[in-house]
């Protein structure tokens, strides 16, 4: 594909935007709105001419990639006036529906949500020319093999570092959410004064407005104790049926797609422990490269692949466990989770069951089945690419945007430690953990080969229980490691470690693991990912640490992931 120009188009604030979720509606709710405005300037872009590169298929409830390559001139002028008109459109919504539903209050908050209307993101756009480009090459040789793609997007980079954003001030007591953002109630603007305010009345009027919405909108959606900001009332309103149809009529706007159903997860109340994931592709920029130096064009590539991500992502909520026949056997067709996006090679998702009768809890094992299956399902996109994962595996009482901000971490070990594999992590109420890094080849492997002390094995149990027990007894294991750690018997060599490794998993497997520590490359690029990562550390005291670490995380991961342990944790 020719073009002369390209323009690269980012926004923010992305994470910080997703995170600040309490509930799994909101969650979901900050996706599908990060992906709605990424599709208002799809959109725009398609309507002026230009070729959307990345993303090439457009799906707002799965996920669209807040990064756009357009291929073509498209002004900023155009792409920012189509970004601020999807956002005021859903504000502007959000507010009339309140207003609406609840009319018996004198509203005077329309300097608040002016505010969070024109000065809630930072807009990012460049462009780059074959002129610019040529210009450029002729004074830095490092840009001689640079396509004009490449370099527009090392543009966006460098505009990315100079923030020109106006914050939002705010009077008055804070979101309970996130404690960013005064707390949104009818006369949120009106001034006050130490002499003659009332507090008791401020908070009369909080209480009152929020008792009535929460009547309105039912406790399910809006707890009557919870004060939220103006920004996530819009992420707690727009996945509501009655909000989303309003945008369908909007011409200039793309439609919104809202799930038919929502079933929100209530950890504490239920005492749910669940399975949050966050995964990505690894080397992509590298596996693009590769395929440029092949002789493919850039643009042409990064669609294919871009439309092939799209679709897996599109699909992956049908993989979620249980199968379908195990759905229909259960008598109940839900799967045992969400996808909260999955809008390209990034995604993240959550397993969780509801509580039902006769339906046992949502177990640790339950969820590592899956995983077993996950580079399978990943595959299914039939690109030559690998990727890291990070499960945590979260107690009742954390609170979402913890859980969020651990899953980001887990997915960050996977990658350093190697990529291609998953970084289990456990945590648990006190904001503790515990994390275990494995790659995928030996994961399924590694795990269902140990064998207690009674020489159960996860295999043998699952054919012939004994009486209650179903799983093998990872507290031999664990306290073996935990006497010997209490005795410093692991410094300065690994032995030790190896022979627990051997005694409880097999001499095999004890092989397979000293065989396959680092990775090994091969002419034909088949090697295994190492199993402590790509290259052994300079110091040998380091190599020595990293395969006594990986040992005793496995016994104190694999304890605290047997179903006896966190059902009652």
């Amino acid at each position: 594909m020719n073009t002369n120009c390209y323009t690269v188009i980012t926004f923010a604030p992305v994470q910080g935007f997703i995170e600040k979720s309490r509930k799994l509606r909101d969650l979901y709710g900050s996706s599908f709105l990060l992906s709605y405005l990424a599709c208002a300037i799809c959109h725009a872009a398609q309507k002026h001419g230009c070729r959307v590169v990345s993303p090439a298929l457009i799906n707002v409830t799965q996920g669209t990639p807040n990064q756009i390559i357009i291929a073509g001139n498209l002004s900023k002028n155009i792409a920012e006036a189509a970004f601020n008109q999807a956002w005021q459109t859903v504000v502007e919504t959000c507010q009339k529906y309140i207003e609406q539903a609840l009319n018996t209050f004198t509203y005077t908050w329309q300097r608040e949500w002016n505010a969070w209307s024109n000065h809630a993101w930072e807009f990012f756009w460049t462009q780059s020319t074959d002129e610019e480009l040529s210009q450029a090459k002729a004074t830095d040789i490092t840009l001689k093999d640079v396509t004009l793609m490449t370099h527009a997007r090392r543009k966006l980079n460098q505009v990315k570092t100079q923030r020109n954003w106006i914050a939002i001030n705010w009077q008055g007591e804070s979101s309970t959410l996130s404690g960013m953002g005064a707390i949104a109630y009818p006369r949120m603007t009106d001034k006050t004064h130490p002499l003659n305010s009332s507090m008791a009345e401020q908070t009369q009027d909080i209480n009152q407005f929020y008792h009535q919405l929460s009547q309105h909108l039912g406790e399910s959606i809006l707890d009557p104790s919870e004060r939220l900001s103006i920004p996530e009332l819009i992420k707690r309103l727009i996945t509501l049926d009655a909000i989303a149809n309003q945008f369908i009529s909007e011409k200039d706007l793309p439609s919104i797609e809202i799930p038919q159903s929502f079933v929100d997860l209530n950890r504490f109340d239920n005492k749910l422990w669940a399975g949050y994931f966050q995964g990505d592709g690894d080397k992509i920029g590298d596996y693009l490269r590769q395929l440029k130096e092949k002789g493919a064009d850039e643009a042409d590539s990064l669609h294919t692949f871009s439309q092939a991500m799209m679709e897996w992502g599109k699909n992956l909520k049908y993989y979620l466990p249980p199968t379908q026949a195990e759905r229909v056997k259960r008598r109940n067709l839900d799967a045992d989770g969400r996808i909260i996006y999955a809008g390209g090679d990034d995604f993240l998702g959550v397993l969780y069951r509801i509580p039902e009768p006769n339906q046992p809890k949502l177990t640790a094992q339950d969820c590592l089945n899956w995983f077993y299956q996950f580079p399978q399902i990943w595959q299914q996109h039939k690109h030559k690419i690998t990727v890291s994962v990070g499960l945590v595996w979260a107690a009742p009482s954390v609170p979402q945007r913890d859980v969020l901000q651990h899953c980001r971490d887990a997915e960050k070990s996977a990658k350093n430690k190697g990529r291609d594999r998953l970084a289990i992590r456990i945590l648990f109420n006190s904001g503790n953990y515990l994390e275990w890094v494995c790659p995928w080849w030996c994961l399924q492997q590694f795990l269902e080969s140990y064998q207690d002390r009674e020489g159960d094995t996860l295999a043998v149990l699952q054919e012939k229980p004994k009486g209650n027990k179903t799983t093998p007894n990872w507290t031999h294991f664990y306290n073996d490691v935990a006497t010997l750690e209490s005795r410093h018997a692991f410094q300065g060599q690994t032995q030790i470690a190896l022979g627990l490794f051997e005694l409880y998993f097999s001499p095999e497997n004890r092989q397979c693991l000293e065989t396959h520590l680092w990775d090994t490359g091969d002419a034909d690029h088949q090697q295994k990912t190492g199993i402590l990562g790509n290259q052994p550390h300079v110091q040998e005291k380091q190599n020595i640490k990293a395969l006594n670490n990986w040992v005793i995380n496995l016994a104190k991961v694999g304890f605290h992931l047997s179903s006896s342990v966190t059902e009652n944790a």
